[in-house]
């Protein structure tokens, strides 16, 4: 009997009791079922779950949304995560893989496959390129910590370098996929995502190195490149603190603000996103994209009137400025 914990979550009744008997019976004696994702996430919080096999369709909230929030939490960033559907298409594979899903199951299920990566997943056997790049965070951490500064940003310096490792993997899913061929294409992703995860870590330890020796640019630089990453992940608050830790430094940074206020406008913030956006306009008044970032701000704000003062402005110190000219176009027909 296997001992490991295992979530289910399905909002339809009778596919999640087939699903966890179908586990029961492969030897899965552990097992929680939630029938939302809001309730899956609970009980993530309140019990320690060792995998998830999740429904990718449901309706209050998906198991891609679900695996999302999973994800963007750093004690549970690794659990093991599934989805279940009657048909992947090549678009809920790319979804799936970009997040970090480690498989996924067709309904109906073949158990002998599916106990089959289960098991894979629950040995927490990892990959030789994700295990060496383990190592070589864990020593620049090491370094830092007994303040070899220039030692540890010279090993930091050698991983990030590689940089292209992440994106290579990305390509194989994306070419794996576009071919048909699910696995492969999630077993790339996941690679790519859990090398994203440490390379984040490598850019945040090298911008504290940087501050710490009194290299300021190069802090912001690297806390920057940091930040974009979390972004592209959905992390946004980790994206958020990465930069104010920049900004504590004594920093003021055009790049720095217009970052905070697209973070702001993601989260909805719309007031706090214009505040950064004018603070980025004090350091560099006559930069377009900081005219046209508060244009879209303003549209959010259902203010038309005021967009377009912004992007007519955006234009006026850009005159190729295409996306401006486009979106002027647009609320003088009336369509936004």
């Amino acid at each position: 009997m296997n001992e490991k914990s295992i979530l289910l979550v399905d909002d339809n009744e009778n596919q999640l009791n087939h699903l966890n008997h179908s586990l029961k019976d492969l030897g899965y004696k552990n097992t929680f079922t939630a029938d939302r994702g809001d309730n899956a996430w609970v009980l993530l919080k309140l019990k320690k779950i060792d995998c998830v096999v999740c429904s990718y369709e449901m309706k209050e909230m998906s198991g891609i949304a679900l695996l999302k929030i999973l994800r963007r939490e750093d004690q549970m960033a690794d659990i093991p995560f599934f989805l279940t559907d009657p048909a992947f298409t090549k678009i809920k594979v790319l979804k799936a893989g970009q997040i970090g899903v480690t498989g996924l199951f067709v309904i109906p299920f073949d158990n002998e496959a599916m106990q089959k990566k289960i098991n894979k997943s629950l040995k927490e056997v990892k990959e030789p390129i994700i295990e060496q790049t383990q190592q070589t965070l864990d020593h620049g951490l090491e370094l830092i910590e007994n303040k070899e500064y220039d030692k540890a940003l010279q090993v930091f310096t050698v991983l990030v370098n590689q940089k292209e490792i992440p994106e290579y993997y990305f390509n194989i899913g994306y070419i794996k996929t576009s071919q048909g061929k699910h696995s492969e294409a999630i077993d790339a992703f996941s690679k790519a995502t859990k090398l994203d995860r440490l390379f984040v870590k490598a850019y945040e330890a090298m911008g504290r190195a940087y501050k710490l020796i009194g290299d300021l640019k190069k802090a912001e630089e690297h806390m920057q490149l940091a930040a974009e990453i979390y972004m592209e992940t959905d992390k946004l608050d980790s994206a958020e603190d990465v930069l104010n830790e920049v900004l504590e430094s004594g920093t003021h940074s055009l790049n720095i603000y217009n970052t905070l206020g697209v973070i702001q406008r993601k989260k909805g913030n719309t007031e706090v996103a214009l505040r950064q956006y004018k603070k980025a306009l004090k350091i560099h008044p006559e930069e377009s994209y900081l005219y046209y970032n508060i244009g879209r701000l303003y549209l959010d704000m259902k203010n038309a009137s005021k967009a377009k003062k912004y992007f007519q402005q955006a234009l006026d110190r850009n005159h190729e400025f295409k996306e401006a000219k486009q979106i002027l176009k647009a609320i003088d027909l009336g369509i936004v």
